[in-house]
């Protein structure tokens, strides 16, 4: 049914079954110790009135009992009214019983009898003279001698009956009432508990990819909506700034892609506009060439991004020797320092291995080895170390370049963030690089710091966990 669908009907439905249950319980509870209650008094009654029969009978008068009534209420203070009695011998003939019986008698069961004969009381409830009766059975014993006669009492139970019936109407009256008003009082609690959930439903559904700078307002009270409301605004945090990383990454995208292509374009059109020499032409087509490349190497390290983002780069991890690893790219780097005049020096420490893919990791050495060349003034030096730090291996990349700005170091592995523009761009950077790096690092279970000051030059930190060998 569509109604139960609705949070405040199912919550009115349980609280409304769950007080039903516990009256249910509790009405249980009340009826049965009611009974008890009255049935147990009964009980003492009529053994109070059998104590004292039993007490007022002489040895040789069993078989007079014409003045019992008489001695009877002068020992209990008063004749006691609805009371039937009853005097038996051992074999369970009558010998004596109260006017109120006149030719009836009491019913006395053989268990009864012989539990009598035994000294052992005996309670029973029978339906006589058309009404309950509760009978006590009671031996009359002298010390040293056996059971000479049983005392019979009876009492009708009508009036217990009638309180248990009334007591019944009034919880069959009463509990119906309770839940109405518990449903009442649970559909508004439910109301009130849910209105600041249908606040945040309503607020919510208004917050879009155009608007979610948007908040839902936090309670007064630190409860669990308190709780629910901080989880949805660091979500929709979350979601703006993933929206804000979407928008700026295409915009410089868009941008870095767009510069490229207008000097591929410019180039061909200038190139055919007249009739030129070849020598023009290979010149024409050497600038393209460099574009082209640029272009080659942006795409190949958005797709890298990309598919890291989607965790569909897989790396296929092998123990490493890591100074192996660095030297290679330390050789690979030393013919771009050649050519602007700038050392590549490398240390190591023996012994150090990691647990990586082999690929990756040359391509973060070599990027940041490549990078420190860039931005190194000619006839500088880029030294590359490996060393050990308790669980980690470590990589430092230092050179002598310019630095970088205290500001700007938060930013840099950002992608296509750069610190200077126009020369990362004759440089030949994509801006992607640095964020590669870090991508690589971090997929490595390691991290990378930096440590840079304007005029000081930079040093890079590449931190890897050590392979730990079982053997």
């Amino acid at each position: 049914m569509k109604f139960m669908r609705s949070i405040r009907v199912r919550l009115t439905l349980w609280y409304i079954f769950i007080l039903g249950c516990t009256l249910a319980l509790f009405s249980s509870l009340v009826y049965y110790q009611m009974s008890r209650s009255l049935y147990k008094s009964v009980d003492h009654k009529i053994l109070t009135i059998s104590e004292v029969i039993a007490s007022s009978i002489s040895p040789n008068s069993s078989s007079v009992f014409a003045d019992l009534e008489k001695k009877l209420a002068k020992k209990v203070g008063r004749q006691p009214t609805a009371k039937f009695i009853q005097l038996l011998d051992r074999s369970g003939n009558i010998g004596g019983k109260s006017l109120n019986l006149k030719n009836k008698r009491l019913p006395v069961s053989f268990e009864a009898l012989q539990n009598a004969s035994k000294g052992i009381i005996s309670y029973e409830t029978k339906e006589v003279f058309g009404e309950p009766l509760r009978i006590i059975t009671y031996p009359v014993k002298r010390p040293g001698t056996d059971v000479r006669s049983i005392v019979q009492v009876a009492t009708s139970l009508a009036e217990v009956k009638d309180t248990l019936n009334k007591l019944v109407l009034i919880l069959v009256s009463v509990v119906p009432l309770a839940l109405i008003i518990a449903s009442i009082g649970g559909t508004f609690l439910a109301n009130k508990v849910l209105k600041p959930i249908n606040e945040i439903n309503r607020i919510t559904r208004e917050i879009t990819s155009k608007n979610l700078e948007l908040r839902v307002p936090e309670p007064a009270t630190h409860d669990e909506l308190g709780k629910l409301v901080e989880t949805i605004n660091g979500m929709i945090e979350r979601l703006e700034k993933s929206f804000k990383q979407v928008q700026q990454f295409t915009a410089d995208a868009s941008h870095e892609l767009k510069t490229p292509l207008t000097i591929l374009k410019g180039e061909a059109e200038l190139a055919l506009r007249k009739e030129r020499q070849p020598e023009e032409y290979r010149q024409y087509l050497h600038s393209s060439l460099e574009e082209i490349n640029r272009l080659t190497r942006l795409v190949q390290d958005l797709l890298v991004l990309s598919r890291a983002d989607t965790g569909r780069l897989t790396l296929h991890k092998e123990p490493l020797d890591l100074a192996a690893l660095v030297d290679s790219c330390c050789e690979q780097c030393r013919f771009l320092g050649e050519g602007q005049n700038i050392r590549v020096i490398f240390k190591h420490q023996a012994g150090v291995r990691v647990l990586g893919d082999k690929y990756r990791l040359k391509q973060m050495f070599y990027n940041l080895v490549e990078n420190a060349i860039k931005y190194s003034e000619g006839g500088g030096k880029v030294e590359v170390l490996t060393a050990q730090n308790g669980k980690y291996a470590n990589v430092l990349v230092k050179d002598e370049g310019l630095g970088i700005d205290e500001k700007d170091i938060p930013y840099i592995f950002d992608r296509f963030y750069r610190v200077d523009k126009s020369r990362s761009r004759d440089a030949g950077g994509t801006g992607l690089g640095l964020s590669i790096c870090k991508w690589i690092a971090e997929a490595h279970g390691g991290k990378i710091t930096v440590e840079s000051a304007l005029g000081m030059g930079s040093c890079f930190t590449v931190w890897l966990p050590k392979y730990q060998s079982d053997a």
